[in-house]
C-alpha cells in the first residue's frame, strides 16, 4: 500500500476507484465499503484508493467539543486498510478550507 500525507504528494492514477470518508473506525460497515471498492477495482482493472482526513473533521470544526471517540487511531486504521488491501491510501490535513481545497485538487487527479 502507498500512503501519502496529502493530495499533492499523489500523482494522476490511471482507473482509480475511490472511496472518501473520516473513517472513525475500521467497522463492519467500511469493511463492506472495502469489499466494493476492491470488487469494483478488480472489474475494472483499476487502482483502489482511499482518501481520509486527519484531524477528523469535528476536531477541527469543534474544538470545544470533547465527546467525539475514535474507534481506532490513524495507525490502527493505516494497518487495517493495509490488511484488506487498499494500495493507495491519501491522509489529508483536515482544515477548516478543506471543501474548496479538496474539489480542486480532485478534479486534476481523478477526472
Amino acid at each position: 500500500m502507498r500512503i501519502y500525507n496529502s493530495l499533492k504528494e499523489l500523482s494522476r492514477l490511471k482507473n482509480a476507484v475511490v472511496t472518501i470518508g473520516t473513517f472513525d473506525g475500521v467497522h463492519k460497515g467500511h469493511k463492506k465499503i472495502i469489499s466494493r471498492l476492491k470488487e469494483i477495482g478488480t472489474q475494472t482493472g483499476g487502482e483502489t484508493c482511499l482518501l481520509t482526513f486527519f484531524p477528523h473533521p469535528r476536531m477541527v470544526l469543534f474544538p470545544d467539543d470533547h465527546g467525539l471517540q475514535l474507534l481506532n487511531t490513524i495507525q490502527e486504521k493505516t494497518e487495517l486498510f493495509k490488511e484488506y488491501g487498499i494500495q493507495h491510501l491519501i491522509i489529508h490535513p483536515f482544515q477548516k478550507n478543506f471543501r474548496a481545497q479538496v474539489l480542486r485538487n480532485l478534479s486534476g487527479i481523478f477526472w
